[in-house]
């Protein structure tokens, strides 16, 4: 199912607030947007954002954000 644009902005800054942190909703946000169809704009501008982090938080974040980071470019 297709997502508003209004949709897609808020996924964006739940990327954007996820990074760095060092909590459990790192988990929450890469599972869940893994889900979704995203316009091709907004998974480059998730490309870019996860790429240009200079701190993914702990371990098991990174991986998440990693593991969203391939799925986002497979996806392209």
């Amino acid at each position: 199912m297709k997502i508003s644009k209004n949709e897609a902005t808020m996924y964006i800054c739940a990327v954007r607030y996820g990074l760095s942190r060092r909590t459990y909703i790192t988990g929450i946000i890469t599972d869940y947007l893994m889900t979704k169809e995203l316009p091709e704009r907004d998974k480059k501008v998730m490309i870019r954002d996860i790429k240009e982090c200079e701190d993914y938080g702990m371990d098991m974040d990174k991986r998440a954000w990693m593991k969203l980071l391939k799925y986002l470019k497979k996806d392209l």
